[in-house]
């Protein structure tokens, strides 16, 4: 996926409310019930695990460094759905010392190669491309009244996050195909995944699909000729490149966000330890 800008975050905290009355509107759950069903777990247990955990976010200045307004968006997110939630006055290494000698439960941190969420407790590791795709898997399942045996395909299947879609969609019994312009590297994940369809035509595959996981950063993915009536689509990847035009066709039908689903997936995920 793309590095997040601190235009895609800042106003993250601000617009959660409204966001979460949209992701009603299409899916028939807020933020909390998707991650909570994420786990696969009760969600009235996973919600009481969630607010019982306090939450570190820590600012790592590694590589390229913080984007700004990255970690009071984390923060919001997680204080949204419930934990108790700071943001270290330090970062990097004297960061998390800081949330370990604040009797934190969960750290959670992001340079240029992870962003994970790690439960200090029960040494577990909860990350972000897994839980983005779990949680978009199951936003999509929601709205689309269910996946079993239902045709779902993947454009950017050979990506992190569009790997673990597949595989996430498979499991929930959908019929899954998957594009990716390395095709190479699409045929090597699915060597052993008979299961998974690799399409040789995007735009053939697309013609045949009404139900979409896009995970690829390439623009212009999904154009008007491909909506249809019952259109689904789930898009993690930022910046959302469809034109105008297909997104006013299929607006009411997208699932689309720059943190939220995959930051409350994580939340869910490293609350569940037992």
């Amino acid at each position: 996926m793309a590095r997040l800008t601190r235009e895609d975050v800042v106003d993250i905290g601000e617009r959660l409310s409204r966001y979460d009355d949209e992701l009603v509107q299409r899916t028939g759950c807020s933020l909390k019930e998707i991650a909570a069903l994420s786990t696969g777990r009760p969600i009235e247990g996973v919600l009481d695990s969630i607010s019982s955990r306090r939450v570190a976010v820590v600012p790592i200045t590694a590589g390229r460094g913080v984007i700004g307004g990255f970690v009071d968006a984390v923060a919001g997110i997680i204080g949204y759905l419930g934990a108790d939630v700071f943001c270290t006055g330090e970062s990097d290494t004297a960061g998390i010392a800081e949330g370990v000698e604040r009797g934190v439960d969960v750290v959670f941190m992001a340079d240029d190669k992870q962003f994970i969420a790690l439960e200090m407790a029960a040494r577990k590791v909860v990350y972000n491309v897994e839980s983005t795709a779990r949680g978009y898997v199951t936003a999509l399942e929601a709205m689309s009244g269910g996946l079993n045996g239902r045709e779902v395909l993947v454009i950017g299947g050979a990506g992190r996050v569009g790997w673990n879609a597949l595989l996430a969609l498979a499991e929930k019994g959908a019929t899954v195909s998957t594009y990716d312009i390395d095709m190479k590297r699409m045929r090597q994940l699915t060597s052993k995944h008979p299961e998974i369809n690799v399409e040789a035509d995007i735009g053939e595959a697309m013609n045949r699909h009404e139900i979409f996981f896009d995970a690829s950063p390439s623009a212009d993915n999904i154009e008007p000729q491909h909506i249809k009536p019952g259109t689904l689509i789930a898009a993690p990847a930022t910046p959302l490149l469809l034109d105008n035009k297909a997104y006013d066709m299929v607006r009411e039908r997208l699932v689309h966000d720059s943190l939220e689903i995959g930051v409350a997936t994580m939340l869910a995920g490293a609350s569940c330890v037992n």
